[in-house]
């Protein structure tokens, strides 16, 4: 009976350790979602001209495709809805129903992609602003782009942030990009001057946001599972322009293994040359990291 006693207040110590760390991370992080950000919007000039629409178009469809978050028809769609988790949505990007893009004026659209921070000041959940790198000329075409868009009805609920995200946030989960972004520092980015492959090359990875998955070494890891592969001279040094073309286009790696689905099959619809511009600068950085199984798998 004295075993069990002591077994008992045990199990009791660790249930009250565990609901007083759960409080906690609760407590937390909803300060940290809470947190407001004053933040400086510079101005830019939005053109609603057809090139400016088809070039905004190209940049969210194919350079940094938003609708892998936000549906293919922008109308916004459910990213993760698990209990643990919660449920978030990516936002009606259109100007129907329950879509931003009727009430967002420009500063709004500038402060959520340049600093991360909605209308309210508040940090955007899950919206990697920190990953993507727009030129100021990018942005504004985006802006068109999205007021463009054919209105779809669509209400997106609030966003609900479940324990299990909530206690990622502390450690590798993005979960509020804002907490990212240098506010004071941050701006546009500056457009290739050069028509140097490795400078263009680094120009996109930039601006389609491949670290956010595949890590600022880009040594790969992050990202929905199994994880973003290494794409430094460590993961794919031994790969040439037509391997890397038909791998981005194909989802089939040399060796034969597929590459998982959450690599966006979009990124495959640059054009050569700019496919080739990417893999020049991705054999310039570092070689660090390991390779991944797939990586080291042979063909059968």
């Amino acid at each position: 009976m004295k075993l069990v006693r002591i077994l008992a207040t045990v199990v009791v110590a660790l249930v009250a350790l565990v609901v007083v760390a759960l409080v906690v991370v609760y407590a937390l992080s909803e300060r940290r979602i809470r947190r407001r950000y004053d933040v400086s919007v510079p101005r830019i000039a939005v053109t609603t001209d057809a090139e400016a629409i088809a070039r905004g178009k190209r940049l969210a469809t194919i350079v940094a495709p938003c609708g892998e978050c936000h549906g293919g028809d922008f109308g916004g769609k459910v990213m993760i809805d698990e209990w643990a988790m919660g449920t978030l949505y990516g936002a009606n990007l259109t100007r129907g129903r329950g879509g931003i893009a009727a009430a967002y004026t420009d500063a709004d659209w500038v402060r959520t992609l340049l600093h991360g921070v909605r209308p309210d000041s508040r940090s955007v959940v899950f919206m990697p602003s920190h990953d993507f790198h727009f030129t100021e000329e990018d942005t504004a075409d985006l802006i068109a782009f999205f007021r463009a868009l054919p209105p779809v009805d669509r209400d997106i609920p609030a966003p609900h942030v479940g324990i299990m995200a909530r206690a990622l946030s502390f450690g590798p989960l993005p979960l509020l990009p804002a907490e990212l972004i240098d506010h004071d520092h941050v701006s546009f980015a500056r457009p290739p001057q050069t028509t140097d492959p490795v400078v263009v090359g680094r120009h996109l990875v930039d601006t389609g946001g491949c670290h956010g998955c595949h890590q600022p070494d880009l040594s790969g890891g992050a990202g929905p599972p199994p994880g973003a592969a290494n794409i430094t001279p460590t993961g794919i040094g031994d790969w040439s322009d037509a391997d890397f073309l038909k791998a981005l286009r194909n989802h089939v790696r040399p060796n034969g293994t597929p590459i998982a689905e959450s690599m966006p099959a979009a990124y495959g619809l640059m054009t050569d040359d700019e496919l080739k511009a990417i893999r020049a600068y991705l054999r310039t950085v570092p070689a660090t990291g390991k390779k991944t199984k797939s990586q080291d798998k042979q063909a059968e």
